[in-house]
């Protein structure tokens, strides 16, 4: 006796994929919003240590720059300071992220700042400590969106800094990530704007509205 094999009609197969369809549409939507509540999350996470390292550091000596402004042997270029506040990035970044973390790597041309050599911030996976940081890069803090943090410094250290020339916070430095659209918009967020816009779409993800 032969065996019968079942075809599928044109108008079953139709079916089938617009249920497919249709549940792709559902999924879909849910898997986006987790796998951005997990990158913010986690950029949040990465502010919050950042920021804990830099308060132990200025703890420990009373200043996150050094008084001709560098930090790893990197100066913050003239350029970068206004209004008393310097703005930790590109070079002088990696060279600061590098003293927090791996003090006595080969790459750093002096510690700056932290003469006892001390870790103040836990290495990112598979960073080697012994080998010169410039060639890992790509391995030193950077937000899910593949951009470096930026470190905001008051170079006077009177705990009065402001930011995006609207609010001032009490303390000394700050941290934030661009955020989603990788643009920098200065700190502000939309869920607690400081931009003075009304239509305020900002992103950024800042350690002061944590």
């Amino acid at each position: 006796m032969k065996k019968r094999h079942y075809k599928f009609t044109l108008v079953e197969m139709l079916t089938v994929i617009a249920i497919i369809g249709i549940l792709a549409a559902i999924v879909t939507p849910v898997v986006i919003i987790s796998r951005n509540r997990g990158q913010r999350s986690r950029a949040e996470s990465d502010v919050t240590s950042i920021m804990a390292a830099l308060k132990q550091l200025d703890a420990d000596y009373n200043k996150v720059l050094s008084k001709d402004n560098k930090i790893g042997g990197v100066e913050v270029a003239s350029e970068k300071i206004s209004n008393e506040i310097a703005t930790v990035d590109g070079e002088a970044y990696d060279a600061l992220i590098t003293e927090l973390t791996a003090p006595k790597n080969s790459g750093l041309a002096a510690a700056s700042v932290n003469k006892r050599k001390k870790v103040y911030l836990d290495p990112r996976k598979d960073f080697d400590p012994t080998k010169d940081y410039k060639d890992q890069k790509e391995l030193l803090y950077r937000d899910p969106w593949g951009n470096p943090y930026k470190v905001l410094v008051k170079v006077k250290h009177d705990d009065k800094l402001q930011i995006n020339g609207n609010k001032t916070i009490v303390g000394n430095f700050a941290v934030y990530s661009f955020g989603p659209d990788k643009t920098d918009d200065d700190g502000c967020n939309a869920d607690k704007p400081i931009c003075g816009s009304a239509d305020c779409k900002h992103d950024d993800i800042s350690s002061w509205a944590l």
